[in-house]
């Protein structure tokens, strides 16, 4: 079942359940009203018991009604008092006619010969002769006479108070109502309608629709926190499937171009190329070197895959200041003459995994071998500040721009794409870097602009700090 049927039959039980309420109400009213004319009937019987036995008429009635037209119980309402004797051919003659009312009950021999006698008898209800009114009745019998004494109150009042009652619990009723279903109006608006909204939209979305988003609702609503939260997600996992995507096109492409080298140098073999021996170890060094570089991407690859499953490196008690020295030395290795500069304390202490943490120090040093002049020297700065290790990579190159600086960290991105991709790396080392950098509850950060060279700031927490949170 719907959520708007349910909706729907919930408010149609409370609108039936106030209506039976409101009746309900009214019947208990008229019945309590008509208990006070019971009782005022059976007060006034033995005064017109004493009229009926004297057989003296009083057809002006009698006076003393009390100004709100109910009297107290225990007290008499003389003045709407009817007293008539019902013959046995069912003629009525009245002895007292009421001053405040009009007409007369309508009692037939049948009822009168089954109703009870006495003044203890309990009153029944008889239609009016001559009027709108009902009477609640008594039934007097005398000894030695033919025929019975009919005693009786009118209804008006309290019949009347029984309509105003019911016309007031309609109006209200009719009020409720009016708010029910306003208010239903309001919920399926502001609530259902969205559900089904969103709904629409998500099955959109499974069909292929990429391009489909949630509604916006109005601020503050449940419904407006919601779609904004979709919207979000769905944003985010878009942008999440055009990296993905991104990703792979790069990662084909980048293993691609060694595989390509290598299929070229294995069929120039097969169509008989490469007779000349020389040519030939040529030829299989340069395929060593292309399986060697695509093993490498293959390896970061996995890497970043393992690193992206939250997989947990080593968690060994390491001393950066070695692996710092251990980089640049390898570095100066690479380019006997560039300036490599380190600065660090004696002891760097933190808690992680040396193999990684060196790689990621080796592959900003190889950034700054790779995309700054020869001349321009290298400085590797560390320090302690308070709770966190602080290390700096700076050079003194070109630098980036906006641009490149914000997209520095992305997979396969080259902040030159001039350069080759022999010379240029696979584009994966300052995402790995990163990575393992957070890996390792760090930061890594790139400060730097055209001209002023980059300046990579590497934070990780002391090895104090490391033991405190484990």
């Amino acid at each position: 079942m719907k959520l708007r049927t349910r909706l729907y039959i919930g408010l149609a039980a409370v609108a039936i359940t106030f209506a039976i309420s409101g009746y309900l109400v009214a019947n208990t009213q008229r019945r309590y009203l008509t208990e006070q004319v019971d009782q005022q009937l059976r007060s006034a019987t033995p005064i017109a018991i004493g009229i009926i036995t004297r057989g003296t008429p009083k057809l002006g009635g009698f006076g003393g009604s009390s100004p709100n037209g109910f009297d107290p119980p225990g007290t008499t309402n003389l003045s709407e008092l009817f007293v008539g004797h019902l013959a046995d051919d069912g003629t009525m003659t009245a002895l007292v006619a009421p001053q405040l009312a009009t007409g007369q009950p309508v009692v037939s021999v049948a009822q009168a010969a089954a109703a009870p006698r006495g003044p203890a008898a309990a009153p029944f209800t008889a239609d009016g002769k001559g009027t709108d009114n009902r009477f609640r009745v008594i039934i007097v019998g005398r000894p030695n006479s033919t025929g019975w004494e009919v005693i009786a109150l009118p209804l008006t009042r309290a019949d009347a108070a029984y309509r105003r009652l019911l016309w007031a619990s309609a109006l209200a009723g009719l009020v409720v109502l009016g708010a029910i279903g306003l208010t239903a109006a309001w919920v399926v608006r502001l609530g259902v309608k969205p559900i089904n909204d969103m709904t629409e939209a998500a099955d959109a979305i499974t069909a292929g629709d990429d391009e489909r988003r949630i509604a916006h609702y109005p601020a503050g609503t449940e419904a407006g926190r919601l779609a904004r939260a979709l919207n979000t997600m769905l944003d985010e996992r878009q942008a999440a499937d055009d990296r993905l995507r991104q990703f792979v096109t790069d990662a084909s492409h980048e293993l691609r171009t060694p595989l390509t080298s290598i299929r070229g140098y294995s069929d120039l073999y097969a169509h008989g190329g490469l007779n000349d021996a020389a040519a030939l170890d040529d030829a299989m060094r340069r395929v060593s070197a292309e399986a060697t570089r695509m093993s490498v991407i293959v390896d970061d690859l996995l890497l970043l895959a393992k690193l992206d499953q939250g997989r947990s490196l080593g968690r060994d008690d390491v001393d950066l200041s070695p692996l710092l020295h251990d980089a640049a030395r390898d570095a100066r290795a690479v380019q006997p003459e560039r300036q490599v500069t380190v600065s660090t304390p004696e002891s760097l202490a933190v808690t992680g995994d040396a193999e990684r943490l060196h790689q990621v120090f080796a592959a900003l040093l190889h950034n700054a071998l790779v995309y700054t002049p020869l001349e321009s020297p290298i400085e590797v700065n560390a320090a302690v500040s308070g709770d966190l290790v602080v290390i700096d990579i700076v050079d003194h190159g070109p630098g980036m721009d906006a641009e490149s600086q914000a997209h520095a960290f992305e997979r396969f991105y080259r902040g030159d794409p001039s350069r080759s991709r022999h010379s240029g790396g696979s584009g994966l080392g300052l995402s790995i870097s990163k990575s393992i950098v957070e890996a390792h509850g760090g930061r890594i950060a790139l400060e730097t602009s055209p001209g002023d060279g980059c300046r990579f700031r590497v934070t990780l927490p002391t090895r104090d700090t490391n033991d405190r949170c484990a």
